[in-house]
């Protein structure tokens, strides 16, 4: 019986290279000897262009793995995360979560991710570890990803 290939995946996300062009940073990556890529859309203009990035994709051999997304995360934002994901085949989309006073990030993730995992059943949806929530003397607001349970049982995401 064949078992599925288990070994991670090393990806270059296109956040740590922010000042080279993307055609770089899939050149970068595969002469590198990555997996693929994790394409930062908030970091790179060209990362919202999804015929360019299938381009790439083709060009250099270098699958798109993971799109990541902002921490002032909007509808606009995600959808292009979706259209990107199923146009080159990516299956997660990693969300920074909101800085600490940002109601309306926070609001639409609380509101949407749910009916997200619904209607693209076939993307998974993770959010990336928060801040750690230190104010000293300060409440922490009610809107704000705070811990990791709280992630992955009341959002049903991803850690």
């Amino acid at each position: 019986m064949a078992t599925k290939n288990t070994q991670p995946l090393f990806l270059l996300s296109t956040d740590t290279l922010s000042s080279y062009g993307l055609d770089l940073v899939f050149d970068v990556a595969k002469e590198a000897g990555y997996d693929g890529i994790d394409l930062a859309l908030w970091k790179n203009f060209d990362s919202w262009n999804t015929s360019y990035v299938k381009k790439l994709v083709t060009k250099h051999g270098m699958p798109i793995k993971v799109v990541q997304t902002s921490d002032n995360i909007n509808i606009k934002e995600m959808y292009k995360a979706i259209d990107i994901c199923e146009a080159i085949g990516a299956d997660t989309i990693t969300i920074n979560p909101p800085k600490i006073f940002n109601i309306k990030a926070y609001t639409y993730l609380s509101d949407n991710l749910k009916k997200l995992r619904d209607e693209y059943p076939h993307i998974k949806f993770s959010i990336i570890n928060p801040e750690d929530a230190t104010l000293f003397a300060l409440p922490i607001p009610k809107y704000r990803f705070a811990n990791i349970v709280e992630i992955i049982k009341k959002h049903g995401s991803y850690l």
